[in-house]
């Protein structure tokens, strides 16, 4: 079983996006990858339903699983770290240990102002791994 979690950090360059990836059950999971690519990060607008209105920064680098289903209707991505980038085209693998995780950096550089919701998400095949959070951009 593989939990995943998602952890945003404005900067002066943009916004940091770190997914981790643990590997919480008894037996090595491998995940498998068609190219270099091991995650996709995708930034949307953020509705109501996203941002938690219950206390001061409570919008800023939230994660919750409640985002990571990201199949429902709603706007067209604003960034998608894929997007425009070129990854080699080899096969690969990461094999993950009991109790072990793998992490996966990207970098939103000049972000517009706004309240987004990123998913992160393993680009591994047969998998799915990701996660959500909303972040605020000032």
């Amino acid at each position: 079983m593989l939990d995943a979690t998602l952890a945003t950090a404005a900067t002066d360059d943009g916004v940091v996006l770190s997914l981790r990836v643990e590997n919480a059950g008894s037996a090595p999971i491998t995940l498998d990858f068609r190219t270099g690519q091991r995650a996709e990060f995708t930034a949307y607008p953020a509705d109501e339903n996203d941002i938690d209105t219950g206390g001061e920064g409570a919008d800023t680098g939230r994660e919750d699983t409640d985002w990571e289903d990201t199949d429902r209707e709603g706007p067209d991505p604003v960034w998608r770290y894929g997007a425009n980038r070129m990854f080699t085209q080899a096969l690969g693998s990461e094999t993950v240990a009991p109790g072990e995780a793998v992490g996966y950096e990207a970098t939103w550089r000049g972000p517009p102002s706004g309240t987004y919701r990123v998913v992160g998400e393993a680009t591994a095949t047969d998998r799915d791994v990701r996660a959500a959070a909303v972040v605020t951009v000032v």
